[in-house]
Parts: structure tokens; sequence; C-alpha cells
């Protein structure tokens, strides 16, 4: 498929919906390509960082493999 096919079938499909969500999804997409466009942190996330640079910091932190071998013990329960 070519680009300009490609971009004409996104394009009717677009058209076609009328999921709110969706929509609102494909613009944000599309908008992050804007290089001026600075992102903002929202509340959340910047306490959510806030949080673990503290947890960090105490060496409160526990290792990808831990996590990954906590949770395939939980889920054999």
């Amino acid at each position: 498929m070519t680009t300009k096919e490609l971009q004409n079938s996104i394009i009717q499909k677009v058209l076609r919906t009328d999921d709110d969500q969706l929509l609102d999804y494909l613009n944000t997409l599309l908008s992050e390509g804007d290089e001026n466009k600075i992102y903002q942190l929202s509340d959340l996330e910047k306490i959510l960082i806030s949080e673990s640079q503290v947890d960090y910091k105490s060496d409160k932190i526990i290792s990808n493999e831990d996590i990954i071998s906590r949770n395939e013990e939980w889920l054999k329960e």
C-alpha cells in the first residue's frame, strides 16, 4: 500500500467513526509530532515522580526481575 493509499484509508476510517475517545486519542497522537509543543506534566504525574525520587534516594526500590517474579507468583494463585 502506498503512502497516499494508506493516508486515504485512514481518513475514510476517521470520517466513519463516531467514537469521541478514539478521535481524541488520534488527535493527541498526531499532535505529538509538533516539535514546538512542550509536554506539561499533570499534578498527579508530578506527585508520582516526586514519590519515585524519594523512594529511589531511600533505596526503596524493587528490581524489574523481582516485580515480574512476584506478578507471576500472584497470577498462579
